[in-house]
């Protein structure tokens, strides 16, 4: 019995294997060319941060990896009539099924741990990359659409001729105690401190107004600065460790707090609250509700590894076919039907504060229920 569990095992580590590898990369190279073309980063850039992507990429690639894998082998072992064999030899298919589910729960296990890691590193890494190579992306833009912004600065120019820019046009907008300047030029030149995180303008024969108080004129090379921002870990649910969560939902209601106490200061003067306030109230809530299904969220959708294949296991069982993407597509189209518009669902009703993060697990329910009746019926008939 060990050999043929041992067996089984194998066969289903094999297929599941060579679909993670084939499924990651296409969803990898289609995520990090839909990521880079909506944020206007050059290949060179999305390339250099595909391999940051790939660990987030298999929270959504090994459960269909694994469903795959599990329709493949058990489909051509009900093909052949293996497991009518052991029904004959008063071995239940459980035997056959049984090292599939433990190696299902040991990479639901593995998925959590990677939306972790997702977190911790994969999002930092991606955006570091991005930073760093703020001033290739900026040529890249102004090549192509002769125009760049960031929320520090716009520029525009004629064309690019090189690292030439040809009578840019450059507004670094006011911030803390700096004020707004906008400086046109015959020609230009952009070179980042990636060390200081600051952005270099080195222009050359133009003019400069400051904030229309003061115009001046220049023929020889001006340089302007502008900070650009320095990766950090901001107070969201897709940039904190689980361990880090309920130190930051502590920090958010010690804000909250202060809002509050400010509200009832103002409202016992007769002034109302500010739209502003009104509106960091509300996201700071938002934030917390969103901090708090998080660890639910992890869980529930690692878990999506046993859900499938206790799902396909039965299914690819009873249809008794050796074509594997027919049985895999039975069993997909249902999830890709119900199960993700519940996860999307579930998402909806906790992040709002309308129902208890649990309702993170309604997809998996759903899918443990038939799946646990397929099951079933399997080993009685």
């Amino acid at each position: 019995m060990w050999i043929f569990t041992r067996y089984v095992a194998w066969e289903v580590l094999k297929v599941f294997l060579v679909a993670l590898i084939v499924l990651t990369l296409v969803v990898t190279v289609g995520m990090a060319v839909k990521e880079g073309l909506s944020k206007g980063l050059p290949p060179g850039v999305m390339v250099r941060t595909m391999p940051f992507m790939i660990p987030e990429m298999f929270g959504i690639t090994i459960p269909v990896a694994l469903l795959f894998a599990v329709c493949t082998v058990f489909g051509r072992m009900a093909g052949s009539n293996e497991i009518v064999a052991l029904k004959s030899l008063g071995i239940s298919p459980m035997a056959a099924a049984a090292p599939v589910l433990v190696l299902a729960v040991f990479l639901s296990l593995t998925t959590v741990g990677i939306y972790e890691l997702a977190a911790i590193w994969c999002r930092p890494s991606v955006e570091r990359v991005v930073i760093e190579s703020v001033e290739e992306i900026a040529y890249g833009m102004l090549r192509t659409n002769r125009s760049f912004s960031t929320d520090r600065f716009s520029i525009t120019v004629k064309r690019v001729d090189g690292r030439r820019l040809v009578k840019p046009t450059i507004i670094i907008k006011a911030h803390d105690d700096q004020p707004g300047v906008m400086v046109s030029a015959n020609e230009a030149e952009l070179r980042a401190d990636l060390e200081q995180r600051i952005l270099y303008f080195f222009c050359r024969d133009g003019e400069v107004d400051v904030e229309g108080q003061m115009r001046l004129s220049f023929t020889d090379e001006q340089k302007y600065a502008v900070p650009f921002k320095k990766p950090h870990k901001r107070i969201h649910r897709d940039w904190l460790a689980t361990s880090e969560i309920p130190a930051n939902i502590r920090k958010l209601k010690r804000e909250v707090r202060e809002i509050e106490e400010e509200y009832r200061q103002r409202a016992a003067t007769g002034e109302p609250p500010s739209k502003d306030d009104v509106e960091w109230l509300r996201h700071c809530r938002w934030r917390i509700s969103r901090l708090r299904t998080e660890p639910y969220r992890r869980w529930s959708n690692g878990f999506t590894c046993f859900c499938f294949a206790l799902v396909g296991t039965p299914v690819a069982m009873t249809r008794r076919s050796a074509d594997a993407l027919t049985t895999f597509f039975v069993c997909f189209l249902p999830i890709l039907i119900i199960y993700y518009p519940l996860l999307m669902l579930g998402e909806d009703l906790s992040t709002s504060g309308k129902m208890h993060p649990i309702s993170f697990w309604l997809g998996n329910a759903v899918l443990l229920v038939p799946g646990l009746l397929l099951m079933r019926r399997v080993i009685r008939y």
